[in-house]
């Protein structure tokens, strides 16, 4: 398009000078004329055209190219051209090769979809361990595929690839100008070569979608890889070092090799720094036997091995007839202990002891917290209740062994009761009579998912009033923490007034409601009786020694005191939230420094922590303490996720980030 514009401009440039020209077109020519990134010769039409005075209008009327159109569709190309495009197109190849490479700030790398002639698909990705812009990724991406093709021996092949720069250049219409484009173009040359026939096509990115798709996985920062899909780590560029298309690309030889071949055959490598630096390690290195040797600290000699015998030795090590299964430190050790030695030993054995099955199913709890403190703070008194349960207790009067607590986020007052039965029942009717009927219809009431709050009955109860239910068991494994700390203490006083007469509790849990209630709590400074009726509580004691106010009191004065008082209630609940949000945060603030964050993905495989429950009684103590792996298949809330099991489903309710921990597989 552009080419036919400036060949009118040159062809008419007379009246290209004195008018005003309009150019009707649906391709966005100005937007590709001016883009800063265009070849060479785009940019110099572009300048030739900046002196004409050229608009450029959408096409609105077919009639108005009918002339254009007609001319284009009509002109034909020479009858030797004519014949080999309908050749061309006419060919169906048997092998289908499909690449595209991938660059971006975590690391760059390729993907490689070959259909064979039987219709089978070869899917490969390529992780690279060195730097590479996206051109280059695409050069990687197609010198590999072409690799792979020869060595399952394909002698004709139609490439398709989504980098417009790649395929021009090959096909000879743009040129490569930096010298590693020059190379990989000479490589990729090459290597077409050796079929019979070939044709590369550039095509969009959607329809190259698998080969994108693995390209995007191999640069990604993923430790967990599918089993079904080759990755292959390039250690260096294609045109650093080429090999041979029989051997296997992707691996340099050993480590060993280089030193081997100086300290037998006096080989440097042609760099003058990588022989330099080749000289200075191989001070510390002999050949015995046809061996190399490293002289070590721990060991005279220990005897240098590869990449395979490493990982062997490595397994047998761990989890061998004499594995303890070590950690990663521990195992390294012992491995130089025993004579082995390899550039990368401790980082391969954080490896192999990170992605062994048996130590990660019976590795330690983790006690860090995973997620940040999440603080709730209700906006008005009785607008916000957290209800749990105590339990199982010592059967008390009546057969109770359980209690229900509820408490106010605003007042911090609690209001509990026994239980015989955990039913939703019992659940609704306690809602009721301690809370609706007290203090009015509450806005928010939080709960554990349990199933005698997510009942259709406690559902429907909290609908009629127009109740927010919510749920905070995803967001904090132990419930909302209000109510766990109010029964914590709860617990305490009936373990201090019962002695050894626990079964009376129900008959003492009056009494310690009653002192908590008149107790100052250090969040709001205030006593939760005060907060809620205005003036302070007159216990026992007062009227057992005499209280200044108790021995003063006149009723007259009394009614004006307790007026002046509700007056003030509203300022003393202002000040006792600011209280209360400060408290919040210094406890926030000690909790988050203990945060150890775990945050997980869709797709990635964890284990469970085990439930006491559930755990294998037959196996005791040698039960394994983490189960799996499960799948993460969506997100249910702040550090709580789904998770699936093959053969057993997706688990009912969602998981606590507490209780997952990351599986290497």
């Amino acid at each position: 398009m552009a080419l036919a514009l400036i060949t009118a401009a040159r062809k008419l440039r007379p009246y290209f000078q004195a008018h005003r020209i309009r150019v009707y077109t649906n391709c966005p020519l100005k937007l590709i004329l001016q883009k800063p990134e265009v070849s060479g010769r785009l940019t110099k039409w572009a300048i030739e055209l900046s002196e004409f005075d050229v608009e450029y209008l959408p096409r609105t009327a077919i009639k108005a190219q009918a002339v254009a159109d007609f001319v284009a569709e009509f002109t034909e190309p020479s009858i030797e051209v004519a014949r080999m495009m309908v050749e061309q197109n006419k060919k169906i190849f048997k092998w289908q090769l499909r690449v595209d490479g991938s660059s971006n700030t975590h690391g760059s790398g390729a993907g490689i979809v070959l259909t064979t002639p039987e219709g089978d698909s070869v899917e490969c990705a390529l992780r690279f361990n060195f730097k590479a812009t996206n051109n280059q990724a695409e050069y990687e991406a197609l010198i590999a595929g072409l690799k792979i093709s020869t060595i399952l021996g394909a002698d004709e092949v139609e490439i398709f690839s989504d980098s417009q720069v790649v395929v021009n250049q090959v096909l000879d219409e743009y040129q490569a100008r930096e010298e590693s484009m020059i190379t990989y173009l000479e490589l990729a040359r090459e290597l077409l070569e050796r079929f019979k026939e070939y044709r590369i096509v550039h095509v969009p990115r959607e329809e190259n979608e698998k080969a994108d798709a693995l390209a995007k996985l191999a640069s990604a920062t993923i430790n967990i890889w599918p089993n079904n899909i080759s990755m292959i780590r390039l250690l260096q560029p294609s045109i650093v070092k080429t090999k041979e298309v029989g051997a296997v690309f992707g691996e340099r030889d050993s480590w060993i090799t280089p030193i081997k071949e100086y300290l037998i055959n006096d080989i440097l490598p042609s760099d003058p720094l990588e022989a330099k630096r080749l000289k200075y390690r191989a001070t510390r290195y002999s050949v015995l036997n046809g061996e190399l040797y490293k002289r070590g600290y721990s060991r005279a000699l220990q005897r240098c091995v590869g990449p395979e015998e490493a990982e062997g030795i490595l397994r047998s090590i761990h989890s061998g007839n004499c594995g303890n299964h070590a950690g990663g430190a521990s195992l390294a050790h012992k491995t130089l202990r025993q004579g082995f030695y390899w550039p990368t030993l401790f980082a391969d054995s954080k490896r192999v002891a990170a992605r062994c099955e048996a130590c990660q199913k019976i590795a330690n709890n983790i006690r860090q917290p995973p997620e940040l403190l999440q603080s709730i703070t209700s906006p008005w008194p009785f607008a916000m209740w957290g209800i749990d349960l105590i339990g199982p207790m010592p059967t008390a009067t009546g057969g109770a062994k359980h209690a229900i607590v509820a408490v106010d986020y605003f007042t911090k007052w609690v209001e509990a009761e026994p239980l015989v039965h955990i039913t939703e029942a019992n659940t609704i009717s306690f809602v009721k009579k301690n809370i609706l009927y007290r203090f009015g219809i509450p806005n928010t009431i939080i709960t554990d998912n349990g199933t005698q709050f997510d009942g259709r009955k406690f559902r429907e109860l909290c609908d009629k009033y127009g109740i927010n239910n919510y749920y905070a068991s995803p967001a904090h494994p132990q419930t909302n923490g209000q109510t766990e700390a109010v029964n914590k203490i709860i617990k305490h006083n009936l373990k201090a007034k019962l002695a050894t007469k626990k079964g009376s509790w129900a008959d003492k849990l009056p009494q310690v409601l009653w002192a908590y209630r008149t107790t100052e709590r250090g969040s709001t400074g205030e006593t939760p009786y005060s907060m809620a009726y205005g003036a302070e509580a007159v216990i026992p004691v007062e009227t057992s020694f005499s209280s200044p106010r108790v021995q003063l009191f006149q009723p007259e004065i009394n009614v004006d005191m307790l007026k002046c008082g509700l007056d003030e209630l509203e300022e003393r609940r202002e000040r006792a939230q600011i209280r209360n949000a400060a408290y919040q945060q210094r406890v926030a603030r000690y909790y988050n420094s203990h945060v150890r964050e775990r945050r997980f993905t869709l797709g990635d495989l964890v284990l469970k922590r085990v439930k006491p429950g559930t755990r294998d009684k037959a196996a005791g103590s040698l039960a394994d303490k983490w189960e799996g792996p499960y799948k993460i298949t969506g997100i249910a809330g702040h550090g709580a996720y789904r998770i699936t099991r093959e053969g057993f489903g997706e688990l009912p309710r969602p998981c606590n980030a507490q209780y997952l921990k990351i599986y290497y597989p």
